[in-house]
């Protein structure tokens, strides 16, 4: 977790409330206040807080909260009890010196810069009860470091820590309630927890090197809300005890290494709302127990191997928002009863075994935004896009790998909002559906590994978020659409944000790839702008209009049939980083402006008609001789050296031209001349 759960929130407000703060007319202890000078002292310059002066009242000091001090009531003096510096940019270690602020309660310095350890000298502080320390730079083990009374929560996520847990942060505290270890790197395993779960609410130790099993005990936790134990090197079946884990509303196991079924327990887990496994070895059914779990929000359990018929009734799942089910063995057909799930915002059943026609009830789906079906076995397009054209919040619609050898639909009148589509690899017919043009907020397009046929449409050019098209790997013909070097987003980018595909971790569509086989799943946000228009049969030439796309990163027109030269412009397009026109039939030479395009890691103009030396610069003297064989004409670099240019002699105008008297002479004296080197040389000898 990067950020303080509701029920550290939810303390800070209490223990606020519960103070007598009355610091308009008190001073700060003595001893407080030097504490507090000396802390930041010890910070780097350029972080010192510009709101603590010499005054003596630091109770008024930004982030400095104050409570009576019952001793000295008489005597107008308070002492801090919070220090809340969350995010003031702090750099430079934590001093000593708070460990002297007897009545502090709460620390919050997360999301600052501080480095070094955690002082073992805060154990001295007994009242102490909430403590912040995530999202920092601090390292170090918690060896020595406990004896906390009164602690409630914990945080020291997303830092360095290393080491096994100290069990005695949990053995001297009755009262902890919200514990977070994650992203850093501690290791051992959970044994050294058997005593936190006395009031404990919240456990993460997500992203650590955690390992072993789930231990029994863990289980006995009945007061646990939220269990995040995802990213770690945990394995094992999960037990049946799990059902005594009442309260649990969140459970996060995804990344791990747990295997066998999911143990049929759930129907004693009616408060659950997240259950994320995705990425483990779980095998078998969907437990049928699932359906008690009405509050339901999230279920991710993409990347195992679950397996059986989805005949789970989701229909007893009101809330779901999030159903990922995606790259298992489920077997069998679309469960009509998802069409139930009214508040469905995302759906992935990506690379599993279903089969059949897309439910007409889908088109009830109306708050659905991401839609993943790819690599099953689905068919009857034109009906898939007749019903899924009516959920209007529509904008991201993967179907790769189905409707196999089918016609694409021509007519569609929907997805107004689509912003992403992906229909590749399989072996469709027709041509580009002109319905794209109705769909304006489109950005990426793959129709990769297709039959498709005909010309690349010229309203391609007025799709102004349109950033990335692959349509390689089909029969397109004709020449390269001006219109094409008109799209809004590869002229001056203008890409929206697809935060679905970032936010999710859901695989966002299968990326081409070389080879048919070696699809590969990838998120939106490592796609660079790119046109993938290769392994077709184009015509024509290159445009020298080209070079107006430069915020594109990729060009990709290789294994076609253009011809002509190529264009000098191509080296304004300063973003590439693969240039690929291999195998076509292009002539001329390498224009040597390209040498400036400093990003370019990968280029080929292999298989062409070529000729002349190959550019010079850094990026040019690094490509294998690969990039440029089947181009005899070619020389230089990677290549055979390119023999110097003899200079011409200069010859005057009378000798410009030759008349048919010097031919005449010339061939007579080279007639000559053979006849004396066989008369001198072959003289007694057979020469031919």
């Amino acid at each position: 977790m990067n950020s303080i759960s509701w029920v550290v929130l939810l303390l800070f407000f209490l223990f606020c409330s519960s103070f007598s703060v009355e610091t308009l007319s008190q001073t700060c202890h003595p001893l407080d206040l030097l504490a507090l000078k000396e802390f930041a002292a010890t910070l780097s310059n350029g972080s010192v807080l510009s709101s603590w002066s010499s005054d003596a009242v630091c109770c008024h000091w930004d982030g400095v909260v104050c409570e009576n001090d019952a001793k000295n009531d008489a005597k107008n003096v308070s002492k801090v009890a919070m220090l809340n510096l969350s995010a003031k940019g702090l750099k430079g270690g934590i001093s000593d010196s708070l460990s002297r602020l007897e009545n502090l309660r709460s620390l919050d310095l997360s999301y600052n810069q501080l480095d070094g350890e955690l002082p073992k000298s805060l154990s001295l502080l007994k009242k102490l009860q909430v403590i912040n320390v995530s999202s920092n730079h601090l390292s170090g083990n918690l060896s020595g470091f406990g004896d906390f009374p009164n602690l409630i929560a914990f945080n020291l996520s997303n830092n360095s820590f290393s080491g096994e847990f100290n069990s005695q942060i949990c053995n001297s505290s009755g009262y902890l309630r919200f514990l977070d270890l994650s992203m850093n790197h501690f290791t051992g395993n959970l044994e050294n927890f058997k005593n936190c779960g006395k009031s404990l609410q919240e456990l993460h130790v997500d992203s650590n090197s955690f390992s072993g099993v789930i231990p029994e005990f863990m289980y006995s936790f009945s007061g646990l809300k939220r269990l995040s134990l995802s990213s770690n090197n945990f394995s094992g079946q999960l037990s049946t005890n799990l059902s005594k884990l009442s309260n649990l509303e969140s459970l996060i196991l995804f990344e791990n290494r747990f295997v066998g079924p999911l143990p049929n327990v759930f129907k004693n887990l009616t408060r659950l709302e997240r259950l994320v496994a995705h990425t483990n070895l779980f095998s078998g059914p969907l437990p049928s127990t699932i359906e008690a779990c009405s509050k339901l929000r999230v279920l991710d359990l993409r990347n195992n191997s679950l397996s059986g018929g989805l005949i789970t009734d989701f229909a007893k799942f009101p809330n779901l928002w999030t159903l990922d089910l995606g790259s298992n063995k489920f077997k069998g057909k679309l469960p009509s009863s998802l069409s139930s799930c009214h508040e469905l915002r995302i759906l992935n059943l990506a690379k599993n075994e279903l089969y059949g026609q897309i439910p007409v009830s889908y088109s009830n789906l109306s708050n659905l935004s991401y839609l993943s079906f790819s690599n099953n076995g689905l068919t009857d397009l034109p009906r898939a896009l007749s019903v899924l054209q009516n959920c209007k919040n529509l904008t991201t619609l993967i179907l790769t790998k189905n409707f196999r050898d089918e016609h694409i639909l021509v007519n569609v009148n929907g997805f107004e909002r689509l912003m992403v589509l992906a229909i590749a690899n399989s072996g469709l017919k027709g041509q580009i559906p002109s319905w794209l043009i109705g769909c304006p907020r489109l950005e990426v397009v793959d129709l990769s590994w297709n039959n498709l046929s005909g010309v690349i449409p010229s309203w391609i050019g007025k799709m102004e978020r349109l950033f990335y098209l692959d349509v390689s790997n089909n029969s397109l013909t004709g020449q390269l659409p001006k219109s094409l070097t008109d799209l809004k987003s590869l002229v001056s980018l203008n890409i929206s944000s697809l935060i679905l595909g970032s936010t999710t971790g859901i695989p966002l569509f299968v990326k081409r790839n070389q080879i048919r086989r070696g699809l590969q799943y990838n998120q939106v946000a490592s796609f660079p702008p790119s046109l993938y228009l290769s392994h077709n049969k184009l015509s024509g030439p290159i445009l020298p209009e080209i070079g107006k796309l430069i915020q594109l990163h990729v060009l990709d027109l290789s294994k076609n049939n253009l011809s002509g030269a190529i264009p000098n412009t191509i080296s304004e397009m300063g973003n590439l980083e693969v240039l690929d026109l291999s195998s076509n039939d292009l002539h001329g030479s390498i224009p040597g402006p390209l040498s400036k395009l400093t990003f370019l890691s990968t280029f080929s103009v292999a298989n062409n008609h070529l000729e002349g030396a190959i550019p010079t610069g850094t990026q040019f003297s690094g490509f294998p001789a690969s990039s440029f064989e089947g181009n005899p004409g070619l020389c230089g670099e990677s290549l055979p050296p390119c023999w110097p240019k003899t200079t011409p002699i200069r010859r005057s105008s009378s000798h410009r031209k030759l008349g048919r008297s010097t031919i005449f002479g010339i061939t007579l004296g080279f007639g000559a001349g053979i006849m004396i080197y066989k008369c001198f040389f072959c003289f007694g000898s057979k020469c031919s």
